[in-house]
């Protein structure tokens, strides 16, 4: 924890190819720092690495004996079945290089997420607390590493699902919410980012959507939304009003999406001197 992590999702990222925006990164350090506070303890996992964008802070935020298992299938993109990204073993394995990542903390399962038992991965990492799902973009897939991460999530730990309501993968949604239907499990959704759902088990919920409203979030939090069991707290930032947006507003929204150091530290210098 520490620097180290902080400068990687607010920085380093950059260098690292793959998708991970600066909200959901810091939603992403948010939670690992709050669950390091607390000693939340747990293994990391994640379906769907691609090159270790996202892998990178789980293996950064590992304590004591704890481990990190990524599951993917690099190179064999005959089971890419959607075409979403293009996983590579090799550059997978020098980021995790240049950041200076403990292999013997690291499990590689080189094959699709539909090849893993629950069992697999509480013998390789234990229960998890992070558990990253950014694999396949089909139906059946998405409810097959919900179920995986349902069945291994630590009492306290969390899942961020990603790419959820987007509209280039509808299935993302459809199949969140078919294990949604059938799951009999307290897991609810507490948080949504730009491009991640975030869900941690009820009694858990407070306590996240709290640990997450920090001085740089706090600038993209835009509503509370009430489920019948869940309360959900949007960090979108989304062109909803387009062409009918006023200038201001569109340069404002523009800083905020693409500069958001910029932003924040504008924002900040505008409330100490009003006029």
């Amino acid at each position: 924890m520490g620097d180290k992590l902080w400068n990687y999702l607010r920085y380093d990222k950059k260098d690292v190819n793959g998708w991970l925006q600066r909200v959901d990164a810091e939603i992403i350090g948010s939670i690992l720092e709050f669950q390091d506070r607390q000693s939340i303890a747990g293994g990391c996992v994640e379906i769907g690495v691609h090159h270790g964008k996202s892998f990178i802070p789980l293996c950064m935020a590992l304590r004591g004996d704890e481990s990190a298992l990524c599951i993917d299938i690099f190179d064999d993109q005959s089971k890419n079945l959607d075409f979403s990204g293009k996983g590579d073993f090799n550059s997978f394995q020098v980021n995790l290089a240049k950041f200076h990542l403990d292999p013997l903390r690291i499990r590689v399962f080189k094959g699709s997420s539909e090849d893993v038992s629950h069992d697999y991965i509480l013998q390789q990492v234990g229960p998890v607390r992070f558990f990253s799902v950014d694999g396949g973009h089909w139906n059946s897939i998405v409810q097959n590493d919900l179920r995986l991460a349902e069945k291994t999530l630590a009492r306290d730990g969390v899942i961020a699902l990603d790419d959820f309501c987007r509209a280039e993968w509808p299935d993302v949604t459809a199949g969140y919410a078919l294990w949604r239907e059938k799951t009999e499990s307290d897991i609810v959704p507490f948080a949504a980012g730009s491009n991640k759902l975030f869900l941690c088990r009820k009694d858990f919920a407070a306590a996240y959507r709290a640990a997450i409203r920090t001085p740089f979030l706090v600038h993209y939090f835009s509503k509370s939304y009430r489920s019948e069991n869940a309360e959900i707290d949007c960090y979108r930032v989304e062109l909803i009003r387009q062409d009918e947006t006023r200038i201001k507003s569109a340069f404002t929204l523009l800083l905020k999406i693409f500069c958001p150091d910029i932003f924040v530290a504008l924002i900040a210098r505008i409330r100490r001197n009003p006029n």
